[in-house]
């Protein structure tokens, strides 16, 4: 009889840690419930999509999302979801750099997932997007924005050539990037085949530069990079489009003033046709 009892409350015992354990697990955890603004140097939030980063004034308000933050166990199977993800990189005092995505029902802090609680990580998500949506939100662009050509009801993504790019950090210092890349003629391959029987195609950057021009050449010249261009009008945000198959090449100009800026060029194929 006494052995039936000390089973008995061994068992008890067991179910009883289980349940504790499931318990706390269940609770989750607040990893930045110490977090103060004066550990925070600066923090930037990049949204995807629409691939824009954001430099955050308001430390405080950033603080006060992360200390309500709550995560369960880890999980990396946030890499087989879609959808819009927040991505937080908080520069520190100490001089180290972390960063925080909120992506429902996921929070990944430096590259590990975890299962995390609804709300705080929606109420990040949003955070986000006010400050996106603010007329006054300081936009960090760190490399040239996209360009997409729009005729006939239909669009296509321009390719991204040859660029010269610069941002200012937080700490006032400056990042410049230089890329080369190959002539327009001598990326055939690379570049999508765009019919339309509309003359004017619009010019849709993700940011408008501040200057634009254009060149062309017939698709006659593919392949020789060498080949004189012909200079195409723009009428604000419109391209002119030549009668046939023509490789466009465009220029676009975004002055410093906001931070970031530079000259890249983009190129496409349109062959117009009355």
């Amino acid at each position: 009889m006494k052995r039936k009892t000390g089973l008995v409350l061994i068992i008890c015992v067991l179910i009883l840690c289980i349940v504790g354990v499931s318990l706390l697990t269940s609770r989750g955890k607040k990893p930045y419930k110490n977090l103060s603004a004066s550990q925070i140097l600066s923090a930037t939030v990049r949204l995807t999509p629409p691939d824009k980063t954001i430099q955050i004034a308001e430390i405080k308000e950033l603080a006060a999302y992360l200390e309500d933050v709550v995560i369960y166990k880890k999980d990396n199977s946030y890499t087989e979801y879609a959808g819009q993800g927040v991505t937080f990189t908080l520069t520190m005092s100490n001089g180290t750099q972390t960063q925080i995505m909120a992506y429902n029902p996921f929070l990944v802090i430096d590259g590990i997932g975890y299962k995390t609680k609804y709300e705080p990580c929606e109420a990040l998500n949003n955070y986000a997007n006010r400050l996106l949506n603010d007329e006054n939100a300081n936009i960090i662009l760190e490399e040239p924005p996209t360009l997409a050509v729009i005729s006939d009801n239909t669009s296509m993504g321009a390719l991204l050539g040859s660029y010269s790019w610069q941002k200012i950090n937080a700490d006032g210092t400056i990042t410049a990037f230089n890329a080369e890349s190959a002539h327009p003629l001598d990326c055939e391959d690379l570049l999508l085949k765009f019919e339309t029987t509309e003359q004017a195609a619009a010019l849709n950057f993700t940011e408008r530069p501040d200057r634009i021009s254009a060149q062309c050449w017939s698709d006659e010249c593919w392949g020789t990079s060498g080949a004189d261009s012909e200079k195409v009008d723009i009428d604000g945000n419109q391209i002119m489009l030549k009668p046939n198959g023509y490789i466009y090449e465009i220029k676009a100009e975004w002055d410093t003033d906001n931070g970031y800026g530079g000259i890249a060029s983009y190129s496409f194929y349109a062959d117009y046709s009355k």
